[in-house]
């Protein structure tokens, strides 16, 4: 009850709190660079005064530019360019801006027309800064385009105008890009000379661009194989872009660190920098969006600043009848809360009557599984245990027949009329009744009873065909029976069953200090 009258008095200061809130918040929003762009705009249509209004485009159209969203941006440059003196420096500087632009979208074609335009006017009337910059991506746009020749051309004749206007900056920047079509021609050595100058005249003017400078230095090392001096080159530029804090930067240093070491086949360190530059590109991938929409957003509330306003004022206009809508609406919500609790509850005791069945029964079949269980291990220890009687039962029987079989061989060589033949026909008898397989049937059948899967197992690890004589001692193995058990079982000597252990054990996948029944225990 005290949440709701809370909601009520809430409620009815909410109309004159939020429209405080919105004009706090535009009156934040008026000192944003944004801001002030537009409201030079909205100044210059009502001023129509046309190199103002073209200054106010190319102002907003900067703006758009620095934070990547470029279709704005073109809008904006052309609306410039619409009211701007077209022999004025200022066409020539937005040309090559829109240049920059298309360049960065990879149509070349589109840049090339700009660039071409632009140097139509600096040169006729002697703009040799917006000259030199002309030339100078006119040169990166055939690079790109793989033109080297072209490429090269254009940069050096921004060159020469650099160095004639005494520009070390412009000078620097040339350099660097010449050193680049270099790298593509894959000459190394002059690319190197490029970029070492270049970083010579970034790092004098403690320009940030020597970091990019000094990266491209340890690109030329890592081409031509010496990659220990890529590596300390490319961690002195990721060192300087930890300095600046320059994150495109540090993104291609750990760039480079994983190809560099990658190519020196420390592949540990390659990895550790391949996943911190990928964290680094989703960081800047997300920072990146962040921006542009932190500038959207800003663009849309611009726009939408006067209506919000209207709204709020017509909202005050109406607060009373809201009031007594808001009421309405609180009543109609606590009933309906009411009855949706209600019925969650007996829906709550519902399920959990059925939950305490579902595990009353679990619990039941549980224990009839454990019964079972039991029931199972019982008849298992069982059948081993007579598995055990019968396999000790084999061998007195054997041990019994060897004994007849030799007392009447013994017989057999006295000389008595037909008692020798008979009595040798009798031991014969016996010795073929000890050769049967019968009971190794009903032991084996009985053995697989307890142990199915074991002579599969068995034969899946043995490293050779297993013979019958050796899967039978690898049965009696399995039941863990001594040497002299063993001979007995299979009528050989104890001395017979070790040679057979022997040679059994190459036969399977041991060690020398494996236990060969140990082994057969685990399968």
């Amino acid at each position: 009850m005290l949440r709701c009258l809370f909601f009520i008095l809430f409620s009815c200061v909410a109309g004159s709190i939020q429209a405080q809130q919105i004009e706090e918040r535009f009156q934040v929003f008026e000192d944003s660079v944004f801001y002030a762009y537009k409201n030079e705009l909205d100044s210059a249509k009502n001023s129509k005064d046309a190199a103002q209004l073209s200054l106010a485009h190319f102002n907003l159209a900067r703006f758009y530019k620095q934070s990547q969203i470029y279709t704005e941006a073109v809008t904006h440059y052309n609306a410039a360019l619409e009211n701007s003196q077209q022999s004025s420096q200022t066409t020539s500087t937005i040309q090559n801006e829109l240049a920059e632009i298309y360049i960065a979208l990879n149509n070349y074609s589109k840049a090339i027309e700009f660039l071409n335009s632009s140097l139509g006017y600096s040169e006729a009337q002697q703009f040799l800064q917006l000259q030199a910059k002309s030339y100078q991506l006119l040169g990166t746009c055939w690079e790109k385009q793989e033109q080297p020749q072209k490429a090269l051309e254009f940069q050096q004749k921004s060159l020469q105008i650099y160095q004639d206007l005494a520009d070390v900056t412009g000078e620097a920047v040339v350099l660097e890009n010449i050193g680049s079509i270099y790298e593509d021609l894959k000459d190394y050595d002059k690319a190197y000379t490029y970029f070492e100058k270049a970083f010579s005249y970034f790092k004098n003017t403690e320009d940030e661009r020597q970091v990019n400078a000094l990266n491209n230095l340890a690109d030329v090392y890592r081409k031509k194989g010496n990659y220990a001096q890529a590596i300390v080159k490319t961690t002195e530029a990721l060192e300087l872009a930890e300095t600046f804090q320059n994150a495109h930067q540090i993104e291609s240093a750990y760039k480079d660190l994983a190809k560099a070491f990658a190519l020196a086949q420390d592949f540990k360190q390659a990895h550790h920098y391949a996943l911190a530059y990928q964290d680094l590109v989703e960081q800047q991938f997300y920072s990146q969006n962040f921006n542009q929409l932190n500038a959207l957003q800003t663009v849309y509330d611009t726009k939408e600043k006067q209506a919000k306003i209207d709204l709020l004022q017509a909202k005050n206009k109406t607060a009373q009848i809201k009031f007594i809508a808001l009421l309405l609406t609180i009543f109609v919500l606590v009933a309906t809360a009411g009855l949706f609790f209600y019925i969650q509850k007996r829906k709550r005791q519902a399920r959990l009557a059925v939950e305490l069945y579902k595990q009353r029964a679990l619990e039941a079949e549980l224990e009839t599984k454990a019964a079972q269980e039991q029931n199972l291990q019982n008849q298992i220890q069982l059948k081993t245990a007579t598995l055990s009687k019968y396999s000790l039962s084999l061998a007195q029987k054997n041990k019994l027949l060897e004994e007849v079989s030799g007392t009447l061989q013994k017989l057999s060589t006295r000389k008595r009329m037909d008692i020798p033949a008979k009595l040798h026909e009798l031991s014969n008898d016996l010795n073929t009744h000890l050769q049967e397989e019968n009971e190794w049937e009903q032991f084996m059948g009985l053995f697989d009873e307890i142990h199915p899967d074991f002579t599969q197992k068995l034969n899946q690890a043995a490293l050779q065909k297993l013979s019958a004589t050796e899967l039978r001692l690898c049965l009696l193995l399995r039941l863990d029976l001594s040497s002299k058990e063993i001979a007995s079982v299979l009528r050989i000597t104890p001395d017979s069953v070790r040679v057979a252990r022997y040679r059994l054990r190459k036969k399977l996948p041991l060690e020398r200090e494996d236990e060969l029944v140990y082994f057969m225990l685990k399968l």
